[in-house]
C-alpha cells in the first residue's frame, strides 16, 4: 500500500485515541515491520508501552498518557482512583496515571502505571472525553480510601458543582459498601449533602446547604426571570438572593451588570439580598437570619 495513504489510516486513528496507536492498529493500517522500525527511527512514531506509540511527535499531555495507559492495559481497562478524579477535573496537579483491570486479566505492572485489580460492574464505568473511565460514584468509592477527609470533601464538592452529582446516587452504593476502607469518610460528607440542582459555582452550593442547615425552604435555583438569571428564588414570597463570589463579581463591568439586575427586580418588586463568600461561610447565622427576615417580612405583608 502506498506510503502516503497508511500514513493518512495512521493519523486518523491516532486522532481518534489522543495521538496513540496500538501495534495491532498500525498492520491493519497497512504498516509493516520495516516501516515501524524506520518512522521510529525518525521520531515520527515513539514507543510509549508496549506495542503502543506515541504519533507524530506530539508533546507531552495527561489525556495522551491515559489514553496511552488504556491502550497497552486491554479493552477492558478503565482509569480509575487518582487517574479518574484528574480525568473528572476533580483532582489538581500531577496524578500518577492508574487504571483498574479485572482480576483474572493476567496483565501486570507496566512503567509509569498503578495497576488495580477489580471486577468492575458495567454501572461502575463509562466514557468520557473517548477514554473508559471509572463513573463518578465508583471514583469517589476509591478515593474514598485514599484522600485526606478535607481533600475528599473538596472532591465531592467540585463533582456535585461540575457534574450535578447527586448524593443520593452516592449514598446508595455507601449503603451497599459499608464495610468498605472510606465508608465512614464517604457517611461524614453525605450527613449534610444536598441535591446540587443547577449550582454553577461551590459559594451556590454552600448557600443551598446553608439554607437546609437553618430550616430555610429550598429556592429554585438558576431559573430564568425575564432577561436575568437569579441564583435562588422563592417564587410564592417573591424574595430572591444573590451569592456574590470574588472571581464573577470583582470588575466595574460585572457590578454595573449586578446593579441592573438588581434595579429589573426590584422595580418588578422582588426583595433582592446579596450575600458574599464572607456572608455564607464564615457568618453563616448571621446570613441565614437576614434570608429567613426577608421571607417571614415577605410572608406577613
Amino acid at each position: 500500500m502506498d506510503a502516503d495513504a497508511v500514513i493518512h489510516r495512521i493519523r486518523r486513528t491516532a486522532e481518534r485515541q489522543h495521538g496513540r496507536i496500538t501495534w495491532e492498529q498500525l498492520v491493519v493500517a497497512g504498516a509493516d515491520e520495516h516501516r515501524v522500525r524506520r518512522w521510529t527511527q525518525k521520531g515520527w512514531l515513539v514507543r510509549e508501552h508496549h506495542r503502543v506509540y506515541v504519533v507524530g511527535a506530539r508533546p507531552s499531555s495527561r489525556m495522551g498518557t491515559f489514553a496511552s495507559a488504556l491502550l497497552t492495559m486491554g479493552d477492558d481497562a478503565a482509569l480509575s482512583f487518582r487517574a479518574a478524579g484528574a480525568h473528572w477535573e476533580l483532582l489538581r496537579g500531577a496524578v500518577p496515571t492508574e487504571v483498574t483491570v479485572p482480576r483474572r486479566s493476567g496483565r501486570g505492572h507496566r512503567r509509569r502505571i498503578i495497576v488495580h485489580r477489580a471486577d468492575l460492574p458495567a454501572e461502575h464505568v463509562t466514557v468520557r472525553d473517548g477514554l473508559r473511565v471509572t463513573t463518578l460514584v465508583r471514583t469517589h468509592l476509591d478515593l474514598a480510601g485514599v484522600l485526606r477527609p478535607p481533600a475528599l470533601a473538596r472532591m465531592f464538592e467540585q463533582a456535585q458543582v461540575r457534574h450535578h452529582l447527586d448524593p443520593a446516587d452516592l449514598a446508595a452504593e455507601v449503603v451497599c459498601r459499608r464495610g468498605c476502607r472510606g465508608a465512614p469518610a464517604l457517611r461524614a460528607i453525605l450527613e449534610d449533602a444536598v441535591d446540587p440542582a443547577a449550582v454553577a459555582s461551590i459559594l451556590e452550593l454552600r448557600f443551598l446547604k446553608l439554607c437546609a442547615a437553618h430550616g430555610i425552604a429550598r429556592p429554585v435555583v438558576n431559573q430564568s426571570l425575564g432577561p436575568w438569571v437569579p441564583d435562588f428564588l422563592w417564587p410564592d414570597a417573591w424574595v430572591i438572593v444573590e451569592t456574590d463570589g470574588w472571581r464573577y463579581h470583582r470588575t466595574a463591568e460585572r457590578r454595573r451588570r449586578d446593579a441592573d439586575k438588581d434595579a429589573w427586580l426590584r422595580a418588578r418588586g422582588y426583595v433582592v439580598l446579596r450575600l458574599t463568600w464572607q456572608d455564607v461561610t464564615s457568618r453563616p447565622e448571621a446570613a441565614a437570619a437576614r434570608v429567613a427576615s426577608a421571607l417571614a417580612a415577605q410572608a406577613d405583608g
